[in-house]
């Protein structure tokens, strides 16, 4: 074991010199610092075999030495006590009478396993006065419902080095107060800081409305004076809560309504006491139209329709404002007090406006209507969508197809998209019918026609052909006008051969042109056994039409 030495120096004593460790060595010594009670502290590595602190009067080279001692321990780093890890001196360093408070410069003298004694400068001894909170407490264990608020009083004291007593702290010293406050199980932590001003016994206290239950905290001295120290900060103890039970009982008024306007939610409210369950006065209602959830402990949400409080019989009835189709829940205001979020569960509908972009409704040549749009977001899939009908311009109508809409890719908009067989002539319209969701809208009415065709005569002579010979078709093609079927001249037709046994079909010739008379006639060459048949070409304004086919038995 190494003897310890300590030096009682008087102010004319100068330390010895040595040389100062190279920056390889320097690097071992983290730092100094100056426990509450006076006591340096050297972070330097444990397996050092000797260390030994002297505090200079000044940083000047011929410095005299006010005190000096290698009595030192190690001690491991405490986080509860603010302690850092370090040799340490068993007791606050003794410097001569007179001395003025301050900050003084320390050398560090030590030695490790693998090197010689070594020097390092560059630390400070703080000789001065130490002020902090010794005592801290509330008035009571837990807070309830009904009593919230808490009083934490303390006292703050000052340890002076020069005499090694302490005494109460300054009249007018600051003490900061930090609060760690959470709800039950520890969630929404969040911070709360108030300022507490000494009396003349080193006394303060101050007034607290956690509405939370109090998890800890720290007391410190804080705007100290030149000549102070703040100790580190003094721990506050916890203050629990004490939770009730209640129930409620809502209902609404309406079920449907339109946008912007109100629900009459009323209800009863009742808390488990002593005596059973009984009417919960003055209790803050609320209703949203999300439910609860368990760590909603002290915010109602951003969503809240409507809000009352019970009266003296427990209930409660106000008006809350509907915007949409929704579940309603009405609970009460949380609070970190109640055990648990109760609620009572409605629902209401509240149309919202429909609006159509791309509209776009076609008649093609086979006579399929088809029409398309976009309807606005906001959860519009599944709503219901009918293709209707008019044949008096618009007047009354009819449902032709039902259909949904649905998602588009752009998960902006839905879409709908209903098809059907359609009619020569009529009006057509899409038709939303009010929904819980949605109000009745239309799109814009569209006439659509088509002018209707037929082949009045289709012949192939002659009508045995040899293979690989040359037949002539002939025919008429005709349109309606009215009720009369009058030669639909300028149109196009094609030939069309489907061989024996096969299923598909083959074009021959097309693109020939109908007469003034509607009439055509042209030459094509027989490719054998098989059937075939002339149709009308594509033609805006106009329906499809087709012969029948005709099988021809080649020679």
């Amino acid at each position: 074991m190494r003897a310890a030495t300590v030096f009682a120096l008087s102010a004319g004593l100068a330390l010895p010199a040595l040389v100062t460790a190279p920056a390889a060595h320097a690097a071992d010594v983290a730092r100094t610092s100056t426990s509450d009670d006076g006591r340096i502290v050297v972070e330097v590595s444990s397996e050092a075999l000797w260390v030994k602190v002297s505090v200079l009067a000044s940083s000047a080279p011929d410095a005299a030495v006010l005190a000096s001692t290698d009595d030192l321990s190690w001690q491991s780093a405490d986080e509860a006590t603010d302690r850092t890890w370090g040799w340490t001196t068993p007791e606050a360093l003794k410097l001569p009478e007179g001395t003025p408070l301050g900050d003084y410069p320390v050398v560090v003298e030590y030695r490790l396993p693998s090197g010689t004694v070594q020097k390092w400068t560059g630390g400070t001894y703080s000789h001065k006065l130490h002020t902090g909170v010794s005592k801290l407490s509330f008035d009571r264990a837990t807070t309830s419902y009904d009593r919230r608020d808490l009083v934490l009083s303390g006292s703050a004291t000052t340890w002076d080095p020069s005499t090694g007593l302490r005494t109460p702290a300054r009249e007018g010293t600051k003490v900061k107060v930090s609060l760690s406050l959470s709800d039950v199980m520890g969630g929404n932590w969040r911070t709360v800081d108030a300022t507490a001003v000494t009396g003349a016994d080193g006394g303060f206290s101050l007034p607290f409305t956690p509405n939370a239950e109090v998890r800890g905290g720290s007391a410190t001295v804080v705007e100290a004076a030149a000549d102070t120290d703040p100790n580190a900060g003094y721990t506050v103890p916890r203050v629990g809560v004490e939770t009730l039970q209640y129930r409620i009982s809502a209902d609404l008024n309406k079920y449907r309504v339109a946008k912007g306007t109100d629900v009459t939610v009323s209800g009863r409210v009742e808390r488990l006491t002593q005596d059973g369950w009984q009417p919960f006065v003055d209790a803050p209602v609320v209703t949203r139209n999300t439910e609860p959830a368990y760590y909603d402990r002290t915010d109602p949400g951003t969503d809240v329709m409507g809000s009352g409080t019970t009266t003296a019989s427990g209930t409660f009835s106000y008006g809350a404002r509907a915007t949409y189709a929704t579940q309603l829940y009405t609970f009460l205001r949380p609070s970190v007090y109640f055990q648990t979020i109760n609620f009572d569960q409605g629902e209401i509908a509240v149309p919202q406006p429909v609006w159509y972009s791309g509209v776009r409704t076609t008649l093609d040549e086979f006579g399929e209507v088809r029409a398309t749009a976009r309807v606005n977001g906001g959860g519009c899939e599944g709503e219901p969508m009918y293709l209707q009908v008019s044949f008096d311009n618009g007047r009354t109508w009819g449902n032709l197809r039902y259909g949904k809409t649905e998602w588009d890719n752009s998960f902006t908009y839905c879409k709908v998209d209903i098809r059907t067989w359609g009619y020569v002539n009529a009006t057509y319209r899409l038709h939303h019918g009010e929904t819980d969701r949605f109000t009745a809208a239309d799109t814009a009415p569209v006439r659509l026609s088509r002018v209707e065709t037929r082949f009045s005569a289709f012949a192939i002579s002659p009508t045995r052909p040899r293979v690989n010979s040359y037949m002539t078709v002939t025919g008429t093609l005709q349109k309606k006008i009215g009720s009369t079927w009058k030669p639909l001249a300028g149109a196009k037709v094609m030939l069309l051969f489907k061989p024996r046994g096969s299923s598909e079909w083959y074009w021959v010739k097309r693109d020939v042109p109908t007469t003034t008379y509607g009439t055509f006639s042209f030459k094509a060459k027989n490719y054998g056994d098989g059937t075939w048949l002339v149709l009308k070409q594509s033609q805006n304004g106009y329906f499809y039409s087709e012969t029948k086919g005709k099988y021809i038995d080649a020679l």
